[in-house]
């Protein structure tokens, strides 16, 4: 039996376009992952926006709903006191007609304002998340094709 010992030589240098490879998938995680980053702290910032838009819009519409309870009660008192100073069947049915139509207008008039309020609720609070998440969205996947 001989010894011969076989000698192997191995080439431990890495190619250019391997490193150069390498470097650029890191780069382009690097950028996706800044990108991710990005997008979520816009999106907690526009969230907290919007929450602070809501409870700012949410107490106009309490405040509303207030000052439309205290106005019926207040007609609702200010109709009995006429009623209590009537003297006659037709002049109480009359006032009750009256009644009837004034509060079919001012309920008209409450909806319209309670609608307008929550319009604007939903403007400056939903509206600019979806247009916050469309934009961040956009340019997150912009990002990751380029």
């Amino acid at each position: 039996m001989s010894n011969k010992k076989v000698k192997v030589e191995v080439n431990t240098e890495i190619p250019a376009e391997v490193t150069a490879f390498a470097h650029k998938s890191m780069d382009q995680a690097q950028a996706a992952f800044d990108k991710a980053s990005e997008f979520a702290h816009s999106n907690v910032q526009l969230f907290d926006a919007a929450a602070s838009a809501y409870k700012s819009r949410f107490a106009d519409l309490q405040l509303k709903a207030m000052e439309i309870t205290q106005a019926n009660v207040l007609a609702g008192f200010a109709f009995a006191r006429k009623l209590f100073a009537v003297k006659e069947p037709t002049e109480f049915f009359t006032l009750q007609q009256e009644f009837a139509r004034e509060q079919a207008q001012v309920l008209q008039r409450q909806v319209s304002e309670l609608n307008e309020l929550s319009v604007a609720l939903a403007k400056e609070t939903v509206k600019p998340v979806q247009d916050g998440f469309s934009k961040s969205f956009a340019d997150f996947t912009k990002n990751l094709a380029a």
